[in-house]
Parts: structure tokens; sequence; C-alpha cells
């Protein structure tokens, strides 16, 4: 088993080290790439650029929330360089800023090393993921959150999926489909369950879809607190679910943190909210409020009284960036999100 370990192990590091080379040598500016046989365990491989050593860290998608996780790494890490296949440009900027160096497959690079100094911007790009999948859309990401939160859903009906996730059934049978076509189901016996795989990955996914597709188009608007701050909103009115998202519903489960942004969801009404909840609508208010995108009574609360599923709330802390959310979304991953992945 030790030596099987080992052997997938090397091949990580290969597949690492090819995909810098290759990113790198499309630069086309005559670095001289050498594989290097010293390791770092926080790396996935390292190699020389100019006789400088370099250690590598691999991504698919690199966007503003991973920043301050990469940082934390690249401090770590003695000429610590991201290699991804797509960084968004603001993404760009806080490397930059940092000084954190970055090389992608569209050929922009930043390289600041004793010997060798890099800059090359070429613009935006899009993103390296699958446009045409049928997996990673606003009625997949909303059927995603029940999975993630427990993937023996997987196996409800698709009717029953799409009554939870607020969704059609034609939008379950093209997501499943998808799910099968992109290697994110198996089969494991014949009694034709599935089961869900790469679950990190499909976590990993969702944080942007959420916060990018579901959240826009489920915003009611934005709020300020009337005459007294009231964190404690519980619904006692049979029909109605309110609780809190983001930083309030962080600090409601861990203790951990004092909030400074306040995201509500609910299934009231926009005079609801202002009649009795005692919100005053205000463009730059501190609340942001969102339609519930689940069927009320589809989550399990059992973990606190006043926030919604920790799942939601990690995403909104990790998109955020903010390094404070962070800890706190790690926090919510250990102790809630992680046993289920």
């Amino acid at each position: 088993m030790f030596m099987l370990h080992e052997h997938n192990l090397k091949i990580e590091q290969m597949d690492a080290y090819m995909k810098s080379k290759d990113f790198l040598d499309a630069l086309d500016i005559g670095l001289l790439i050498k594989q290097s046989t010293k390791n770092n365990e926080l790396a996935e491989t390292q190699f020389t650029v100019n006789g400088e050593a370099i250690s590598v860290v691999t991504k698919r998608d690199t966007r503003p929330q991973h920043i301050s996780l990469i940082e934390r790494l690249a401090t770590n890490i003695d000429n610590f360089l991201l290699v991804s296949d797509y960084i968004t440009p603001n993404a760009k900027k806080e490397l930059k800023k940092r000084s954190i160096n970055y090389v992608d497959s569209f050929g922009n690079a930043f390289l600041n090393l004793k010997a060798t100094k890099v800059y090359i911007e070429k613009g935006d790009a899009k993103p390296v993921f699958n446009q045409y999948s049928k997996v990673f859309t606003q009625a997949g990401g909303q059927i995603l959150f029940q999975l993630l939160q427990d993937p023996e859903k997987i196996n409800e009906t698709y009717r029953r999926l799409a009554e939870i996730s607020e969704v059609s059934l034609g939008s379950v049978s093209k997501f499943i489909n998808g799910l099968q076509d992109e290697g994110y189901i198996v089969q494991w016996n014949n009694d034709k369950k599935y089961q869900l795989v790469k679950r990190e990955e499909l976590l990993e996914k969702w944080i942007i879809l959420v916060n990018e597709k579901i959240l826009p188009a489920y915003k009611i608007g934005t709020f300020r607190f009337g005459s007294q701050r009231n964190l404690v909103i519980k619904e006692n009115v049979q029909g109605f679910e309110t609780r809190w998202g983001g930083e309030p519903g962080a600090a409601s489960i861990t203790n951990y943190l004092n909030p400074t942004v306040y995201s509500l969801f609910t299934n009231r009404s926009k005079k609801d909210l202002i009649k009795s909840l005692r919100l005053i609508p205000d463009s730059n208010g501190e609340i942001t409020v969102y339609n519930l995108f689940w069927k009320q009574g589809s989550v399990n609360y059992n973990y606190d009284d006043v926030a919604v599923h920790p799942l939601l709330i990690y995403a909104e802390l990790i998109y955020s960036g903010n390094e404070r959310n962070v800890e706190t979304a790690q926090i919510l991953y250990n102790e809630y999100i992680a046993p289920k992945l």
C-alpha cells in the first residue's frame, strides 16, 4: 500500500512539473527549466528556473477568494510559484501586489526571483470550465447544495430532488446526466445506486456557482437595521423561514467572528421584512437579503437556531477572501462539511 501511494505521488509530481514547464515554455522568453530532485512537502513539485529553485502549487481556477490561502502557502515556501489554468484579473492584481509568483495557461506571468524578473499581462481570458457543462449551472448549483449536505440524496427520485432544490424535473435530468458525463457519479454495485465522487472538487466549484449565479438571482435587496441591531431572528410563524448566512451565521455557530457584513435568507416578502423584522431598505445597507433557493424544511438545522446550513455560510466566507472569514470557514469545514465529503 505504501509503495502504491509513493508511486501515485511521483506521478502527481511529474504531472505538476510537466504542466508548469508547458506554461513557462509557452512564454517563449528563453527560460532554462530543469527538474529538481529536492522535495518540499507543501509543494507539488520543484524545479529550477535559470538555476534558481522553484516550488510549485497548481490550481484549476484562481479567484480573489483564494488569495488569502495562497498567501499563507507562499509565506511557508521559498520561491513559491502558483501555476493555474485560469486566474481572474482581480486575482492577478492581488497576487502581484503581494509579490506572489504566478503563471497561467493564457501566457500571463509574474516572476519576481533573484535572477529572473518577468511580468507579462495579455489581458482577460475565459475560465477553463466547460461553458456547456450540464452540472455547473444555476439549477445544478441548487441541486448540488442538497447533495453536498447529504451525498445520499443522489439516489432520491428526480421529482424529490426537483422539489427540494426548487428546480424543474428537466433540470434534474440534465444535471444527473452531466454528473455521469463529467465523472462525478459512479455505480459501485449492481443495485443501481449511485455514489457521488470528487466531492472536494464539486465543493470548490459550487462556491463559485452559489456566489456568482445563485445569490444574484435570488437577491431581494439591501437593508440596514432599524433602531436596534437584532441578530436573534427566530421565526415563530408557520410557513416562514428566516435565517442568517455569512458572517452573522458563522458568529452564531462558532462564536469566533464579530460580523460587519450581513446576509439573510428568507421566504418572507420585502414588505414583511420591513414590517415584521424592522429592516429599512438602503442601497448602501450592511444587510443583503436573499430568497431561499431550497424548499423550506429540506435542510437539517439541528446545529443552530438562527443560521442557515454551514455549507452556505462556508461558501460566503471563503468567497469574501477576508482572512478572519477564511479562518472561521475552516472551523466550519472541519466540523460540519469535511465529514460529508
